[in-house]
């Protein structure tokens, strides 16, 4: 199917080019490691990606008429595999100014995601990141393939609404059951207030039902004021009881999974043109059939531009699991220098420590904790390209 919609879309891109204005952008981060440790053994020579699994490099291409009413977004994911499109590939048309509609894969569908990403989001990930940086105040609808409407009635108030489609006729209430529709409304230039419900859903393997969910979320940001951005958001569960049956907090990965109530909040802001801070924390509540106490997540982050080629990075999260686990703490400083002005060359150090007998540290990506209290780090390069 995929291949297909490559086909489909390159011929597009045919048919498009005569009459359309064109351009092409790419990114590439890779973190190759030549040093580290499981916490009992030196480990060495691994290549590792901050996001994905093993995707290395991304490239976007668009395409829009001359009059901007139509156009084509395409983006490939490469690495030793391959290339797949993936994220955001699609074909969009404008029939009148306030109305978008959007076919093919949608990945952050609408720019209403609240994101606060900072330090070792950009490195090698932690297993103190439990809630995303990207989207951990708003979701943003989920990257599927499907149709999606942005509404913009006003320059102030936008509405997505976003359905997926799938490569075969579902049962009739699949489509509907994982629609989301999110609004957003900015007052001038102080804040913004969103809003959104997020159709979630799951297949009973027992009885072979289909069952229907979602979340509600609300986000507040406030923009108004300089060098100071702040964010704060909620997100509710609606489930049947039955939806947690057989769930419980098995390990700190199915945090995200399972939580019932989310608050987040998180700010950012620049005390000199040199330094800024940022610092993100958020609040899980469970059912009490999963666990009866809250699990939370925390962390502080700073960049420092040493001069206008080099930047120093650090940051500090914990992560609180509640799954009859001790707390986990990382930390990480990196040195980024521009090569020019789309290349970075980095060196870090990062670190998980295990807070306890029972802590679970996780990983770095490129080398496994073994044990419980056991001080898991590595010495990651970090290869940036934007174009």
């Amino acid at each position: 199917m995929k291949k297909l919609f490559g086909v489909l879309i390159f011929a597009a891109i045919a048919a498009f080019s005569a009459f359309a204005e064109i351009a092409f952008g790419g990114w590439v981060r890779t973190l190759p490691t030549f040093v580290g440790s499981d916490g009992e053994d030196i480990k060495t020579s691994a290549t590792a990606v901050s996001w994905g699994e093993h995707f290395w490099s991304r490239f976007d291409a668009t395409w829009i008429s001359d009059d901007g009413k139509a156009g084509l977004s395409m983006r490939l994911n490469a690495d030793a595999n391959g290339v797949n499109t993936h994220d955001d590939v699609g074909i969009w048309l404008k029939p009148f100014d306030m109305l978008k509609i959007q076919i093919g894969w949608h990945e952050n569908f609408g720019e209403l995601r609240g994101d606060l990403c900072y330090g070792s989001w950009d490195w090698l990930r932690p297993s103190t990141i439990v809630i995303e940086d990207e989207g951990i105040t708003f979701s943003s609808a989920p990257n599927k393939q499907g149709l999606g409407l942005e509404i913009t009635p006003t320059e102030s108030l936008k509405i997505v609404i976003l359905t997926p489609l799938e490569n075969a006729l579902q049962r009739g209430d699949y489509g509907f059951g994982e629609t989301c529709v999110e609004a957003a409304y900015t007052f001038g230039e102080i804040a913004t207030v969103k809003a959104g419900f997020f159709g979630e859903y799951t297949k009973d393997n027992v009885e072979g039902d289909s069952k229907k969910y979602g979340r509600i979320e609300g986000a507040f940001d406030l923009i108004g004021i300089e060098k100071l951005f702040v964010t704060a958001g909620a997100a509710f569960r609606l489930a049947s009881s039955d939806y947690w049956k057989g769930n419980a907090l098995t390990g700190a990965n199915k945090i995200n999974e399972l939580y019932m109530l989310k608050a987040a909040l998180g700010a950012s802001y620049g005390i000199t043109d040199a330094l800024k801070l940022t610092a993100s924390f958020a609040a899980l509540l469970f059912n009490k059939d999963v666990a009866n106490d809250p699990a939370m997540v925390f962390g502080v982050g700073a960049n420092y531009a040493l001069s206008d080629e080099l930047g120093l990075v650090a940051d500090i999260r914990m992560l609180m699991p509640n799954n009859d686990k001790d707390s986990t703490l990382s930390f990480m400083m990196g040195l980024d220098a521009a090569v020019n002005s789309n290349a970075s060359l980095g060196l870090g150090f990062q670190g998980v420590v295990g807070l306890g007998e029972k802590a679970t540290p996780g990983t770095l990506q490129i080398v496994e904790a073994v044990g419980n209290d056991k001080f898991v780090w590595a010495v990651p390069i970090k290869a940036e390209l934007t174009f």
